[in-house]
């Protein structure tokens, strides 16, 4: 299985009680047209999913991605995730 079907998969069942946002995303939050609630609706919407890019895990356990997803033909919303067990954290985003 890729990675991009991996990481659909998970984002399907995601519940989004289980999705964490750190510091960093509310810090990039500021600077951008973005909000929470559009990164929680975007993550849940697969099919806008277009691109899943491996990145290095710091914790044993842990799975982390960079994903691109489709918000119109002109823009892409990036975010870094981590994966652990049934949860999602946040790292970075960018617009």
């Amino acid at each position: 299985m890729s990675s991009l079907q991996r990481v659909k998969k998970f984002l399907e069942e995601l519940k989004q009680e289980n999705i964490t946002f750190k510091h960093h995303f509310f810090e990039r939050v500021q600077e951008r047209p973005i909000s929470e609630e559009m990164a929680r609706k975007y993550l849940k919407q697969t099919d806008r999913l277009i691109k899943v890019e491996d990145q290095p895990a710091r914790k044993e356990g842990e799975e982390k991605y960079k994903l691109w997803i489709k918000l119109s033909n002109k823009y892409s919303f990036v975010l870094i995730v981590a994966i652990r067990k049934k949860d999602l954290y946040h790292y970075r985003l960018e617009y």
